[in-house]
């Protein structure tokens, strides 16, 4: 017979003793969370009772070394021996527009003593889209969040406005179908987000969230045009904004203050369309951050940055083409205005042309910082050509990065101010007409912020 310790001091150790699953969505279960029970001592233990503290309210769920249950009893762990605990949650509806904290508890007793592992979440009523198409003119507002499955649509004759706040969560591969119009009225201080629903880590310090490749993406189609996003954040998908070839005599995207980030594919590719891309942060591609196949299109006070580091990286921050499978793609016009290209490799600019001298494939760049070879003709006005990563956070491990510019970075005053008069804030909202000469990219330096690398 196993000779069990009966002495009080003899108690158990966890791998923690507070286990938060920070949002999850009421009525879709979460993920599983694993929780380990250790008995450090010579002898072994046997544990009178394991108990769910609030089974079949709060919504918890536990398994003990594979068998599901509410309350377990004489469980044995052998000398210096463990067992695992599984928890998961299906979190009821809780009737509130903010997310609200819902508590339970996993109790131990053991030789008279009684120890405790807390579970806390984060409960948010959210709304549930499946297959969703908008069929006429909408108005989305930011009560609470938006679980899409199987993609969202907008037909040809329709609007869809995103009101400043509005959170679209998008489940595996779904993403946004644009056949009519889509506008997004985000602040700085309520974008609209599109981002993947999975609001749990992968490690304790990475959150899905941080993650390429979490959902689909946003494309534009071919009959789709005069859409305007303003204070965007777009991250974490297969791709980012996606605009499908149509005539360049109409403006088919207006993109201002606004992120597209961490994408596995490209993060904005633009195909033979006109498209305006104003103060905004292009970033982290697992392809390229900004692709560019034919049109009419104008940057001005961009960050273009690819320093992905998930995984390999097979592009770079600009790519700029007139030709694709021996199909043409005429480059009317491609314009960088006080803008940053930068990036982890040595030469961030991929470009190649047709054969065909008569196809048009113009370009110019002025007041800019760009990391590729030097290059010199008329179409190039005050660029410094140099490898700067002189910004404030790079953080490969925990898949960080802030894009502000550090104290060295030579984008610092490098813009042309007639320029910035067509954004006068970055987006932050700091002024770029107070000092001698705007800073290139979307983030303006501020005198004085010494924290900067």
């Amino acid at each position: 017979m196993e000779d069990y310790s009966s002495d009080p001091k003899h108690i158990l150790q966890f791998s923690q003793d507070t286990l938060c699953m920070d949002t999850v969505f009421t009525g879709i279960p979460t993920s599983t969370r694993q929780l380990k029970i250790y008995n450090p001592h010579k002898k072994a233990l046997m544990i009178s009772s394991i108990t769910l503290a609030d089974a079949g309210k709060s919504g918890f769920r536990i398994n003990v070394d594979g068998v599901p249950g509410n309350r377990f009893t004489d469980m044995e762990i052998a000398a210096e021996d463990s067992l695992f605990i599984f928890v998961e949650a299906t979190l009821p509806a809780q009737n509130n527009v903010s997310a609200t904290l819902v508590r339970d508890s996993i109790l131990f007793q053991l030789n008279g003593i009684s120890q405790e592992i807390k579970l806390w979440a984060f409960a948010q009523d959210a709304l549930t889209f499946r297959g969703k198409v908008i069929e006429r003119d909408t108005l989305i507002t930011a009560e609470r969040p938006i679980v899409i499955y199987d993609s969202i649509s907008i037909a040809p004759d329709a609007h869809l406005i995103l009101a400043a706040g509005t959170r679209l969560f998008f489940h595996g591969k779904a993403g946004m179908q644009i056949h009519g119009r889509l506008s997004a009225y985000g602040t700085p201080s309520a974008p609209v987000v599109f981002r993947g629903d999975r609001t749990d880590r992968l490690f304790p310090y990475l959150p899905y969230d941080r993650l390429p490749g979490q959902w689909g993406g946003i494309r534009f189609y071919n009959t789709s045009y005069a859409n305007h996003l303003v204070y965007a954040d777009i991250h974490g998908g297969s791709f980012g904004i996606r605009c499908d070839s149509s005539a360049t005599d109409r403006l088919k995207l207006t993109l201002e203050h606004s992120v597209v980030r961490q994408t596995s594919g490209n993060a904005l590719e633009l195909t033979a369309c006109r498209a305006v891309v104003g103060n905004s942060e292009i970033s982290n591609a697992g392809e390229n951050c900004v692709s560019l196949l034919g049109g009419d299109y104008m940057f001005v006070h961009c960050t273009l940055a690819n320093y992905f580091s998930w995984n390999t990286r097979k592009g770079v921050a600009l790519q700029i083409r007139n030709e694709q499978d021996e199909t043409v793609y005429p480059l009317s016009s491609a314009i960088f205005r006080n803008c940053i290209i930068a990036g982890s490799g040595m030469d961030e600019i991929s470009g190649n042309h047709s054969k065909d001298e008569n196809i048009a494939f113009n370009y110019y760049f002025s007041h800019c910082l760009i990391n590729s070879t030097e290059e010199e003709n008329d179409r190039i006005v005050n660029v410094v050509w140099e490898k700067d990563d002189n910004f404030l956070l790079m953080d490969s491990g925990k898949q960080e990065y802030n894009f502000n510019l550090g104290k060295k970075s030579k984008a610092i005053n490098l813009g042309r101010k007639e320029d910035a008069n067509m954004y006068p804030t970055d987006r932050n909202g700091n002024s770029r007409l107070q000092d001698a000469a705007p800073d290139a990219g979307c983030y303006e330096k501020l005198t004085g912020n010494e924290d900067a690398q």
